[in-house]
Order: C-alpha cells, then sequence, then structure tokens
C-alpha cells in the first residue's frame, strides 16, 4: 500500500539539512519520506515560492500551494508533515485533523502553550487522527540503547541526571525534557531560573524532580558552541549520553573498576555503546508512523509526550514569574504563553540565510 504525504512548511527540517555534509542522512521529512516505497509526497505548501520551488526540484514533489487550507481541501492525504515555526502549529494542526488527514507528524515544540497543545491532542483524537511530535531522540537507535541499560539496572538505581542544552529551553530545551522523560518518566516539580536574552525563547537553569525520586539539574544556556547531553548516575555506575541529533552521538557506560592509583578504592571505566546499522532516527519515525496506521498502536512520540515536554520548558518560566518557587505538575496556568526562537545557534534565535 502506498500512503499519501505531504509537508507545509519547506525550510531546514523538511528540506534544506539534506544538503549539509557529515550528517547522517536522511536527517530531514522529505529526505526520511523519499527512501520509503509506502510513501508518496504528492505536495508541499509553503508561504515562499522559492523554498517551494527548491523543494520541489530537490525531490520531485509536483503540487505546489502557498496557502495550506487550499492543499488539505483538495488532496486526499494520509500523512502530513508540520514543519514551520511553532507559532503556526496550532491552528495547522486543527485544520488538518478535520480535512481527513490520517497521521499529523508535527515538529518540536509542538505549541507556544499548553492550551493550544491541549486543543491539538483534543482535535487529533476526535478525528481519530493519529499526533506524533518529533523528539527525534525518541527514534534514535542510540538512544534507545541507553534506555534499555538504564532498564537493565547494569548501572543501579539511578538517582541523579545532569543535563545541559543550548540555549531554548523551548527550542532545543524541550528535545532534552522529552529525553529526560523517556529515561525516567514523569516529572513531579520544576525550579527554575531563567537566564534572559534578546530573544523570546531565552534559556534558564533548575532543578527537575520526578515522580519516582530521581532529579535532574538542567542548563540551557548561550555558549560559543552547540551542546546537548545527559549524564545519567547510577549506584553502580553511570552513563555519558551527549550529542546533536545530527552530528556525531557518543553515549559511553562506564562501570567501577578497582583503581591502579589508589588501592582499594574503584574508579570509573568506560567503553563506547556503539549501535551497528542503525538508520537514522527520522526514517525510523516514519516507519514508526507507518506501523501505526497499519497496527493501531501508538506512535513512539505521542501529542501527550511532546505537550508534556512543553510544560516542563513553561514550568520554568512560571517558577521565574512566582520568584523562583517550586512548581508542581500539571501546570495550573495552560494559557501561559512562550513563542520558541527560531534557532538554538544564533545569540538572537534568529535565522540568517545565506
Amino acid at each position: 500500500m502506498t500512503y499519501r504525504a505531504s509537508i507545509i512548511g519547506c525550510g531546514r527540517i523538511a528540506s534544506l539539512f539534506e544538503d549539509q555534509l557529515a550528517v547522517q542522512k536522511p536527517c530531514t521529512h522529505a529526505g526520511a519520506y523519499s527512501l520509503i516505497p509506502e510513501i508518496d509526497i504528492i505536495a508541499a505548501c509553503d508561504i515562499r515560492q522559492d523554498r517551494l520551488n527548491k523543494c520541489s526540484n530537490r525531490w520531485g514533489i509536483k503540487k505546489l500551494y502557498l496557502d495550506y487550507t487550499e492543499m488539505l481541501k483538495k488532496e486526499n492525504l494520509d500523512i502530513l508533515s508540520i514543519c514551520t515555526h511553532a507559532p503556526e502549529h496550532h491552528e495547522i494542526c486543527l485544520v488538518a485533523a478535520e480535512s481527513g488527514v490520517r497521521v499529523i507528524f508535527c515538529e518540536k515544540p509542538m505549541a507556544t502553550s499548553l492550551k493550544e497543545a491541549e486543543e491539538m491532542i483534543e482535535v487529533c483524537r476526535k478525528n481519530n487522527v493519529i499526533l506524533a511530535v518529533d523528539h527525534t531522540r525518541r527514534w534514535d537507535d542510540r538512544f534507545i540503547k541507553v534506555k534499555k541499560i538504564i532498564e537493565s539496572a547494569a548501572i543501579g538505581q539511578v538517582d541523579l541526571l545532569d543535563c545541559y542544552t543550548t540555549v531554548g529551553l523551548l527550542n532545543g530545551g524541550t528535545h532534552l525534557f522529552d529525553l529526560m522523560r523517556f529515561y525516567c518518566g514523569e516529572v513531579e516539580s520544576v525550579t527554575g531560573y531563567i537566564k534572559r536574552d534578546k530573544s523570546t525563547d531565552p534559556g534558564g537553569i533548575g532543578l527537575v524532580r520526578f515522580k519516582n525520586g530521581e532529579n535532574a539539574f538542567v542548563d540551557s544556556s548561550w555558549r560559543d558552541y552547540v551542546l546537548f547531553g545527559i549524564n545519567i548516575y547510577g549506584m553502580k555506575g553511570m552513563i555519558k549520553s551527549f550529542g546533536m541529533i545530527r552530528s556525531n552521538k557518543d553515549i559511553v557506560k562506564m562501570v567501577p573498576k578497582d583503581s591502579i592509583r589508589e588501592p582499594g578504592t574503584k574508579e570509573l571505566r568506560g567503553e563506547k555503546i556503539i549501535t551497528k546499522g542503525s538508520k537514522s532516527p527520522l526514517y525510523n519515525a516514519i516507519k514508526n508512523l507507518i506501523g501505526c496506521l497499519e497496527n493501531g498502536k501508538k506512535p513512539s512520540c505521542t501529542g501527550e509526550d511532546g505537550m508534556a515536554a512543553l510544560e516542563i520548558a513553561l514550568a520554568f518560566h512560571e517558577s521565574e514569574n512566582q520568584s523562583h518557587k517550586e512548581i508542581l505538575l500539571p501546570l495550573k496556568n495552560r494559557e501561559l504563553k512562550v513563542i520558541p526562537r527560531e534557532t538554538s545557534f544564533t545569540k538572537d534565535g534568529k535565522i540568517y540565510e545565506k
């Protein structure tokens, strides 16, 4: 069976990243769709004609639209990727869910407020639409391996996470928060400090407490280099889990061994975690969504997962607004709104095209 797919928003994660060097391919929605025989990319939409033309030439997409409502009316879609900036996700999702689309694959962060996220989840539920959010590490074999190591108790009971990401609590931070939940489960509370800057989506530092008793220190800051990772400390060892999603990912399991320097003590020694023959995370994501269509299961990262990651980010802002008070989840203020930065790789959060 062939599934009819389309993309709204033909920018970097939709298509343009595919032309970068030294990254695991496919690394875009269009790139992943193009390698899966069951998928036919039948249309694309963007408010910029130049982006549409570039996407069409790169992937051979014939039907191009400047108005997504027109596309949704005319095309009988099975799968829709929403790759616009976050403030547009909510409205597009509501219209798409009512149009007959069967799967919506939405970029992160899924919305700018919890109210928007709840409405997206509800309209998809009412229309029997599968809603998935692209927190890509859910489909990355190396981070999945880390979760299996934790669950195997190979490093003992986990008690602490040391987490860091490039600036932007909603932009880059939601990736981090989703991975933290993937490893440790539901969050109980957040105590945060916002590090104000000239963007709408600053970074922050703080403490995240999980319902299972584990704790995480979080640092989302601007630096002159990109950063993403989680160090996971257990009673019998630790895991260094770090790396940007489109570049090298170094994951090391470290366990205590007798010290050769300090007799009678133990020190940590590590081994790299390698997953041979791994497909790219976005390829795995699209295959997962096809499986959901065929077997009725939930995607690896649901709308509820996307909303939970967004809630943690917004809880940092709520803690800041309440003089750094510990904020219990669920967050009471469902209308608290933050506009995510366009990118975490520039100091002001703006994208500057060459």
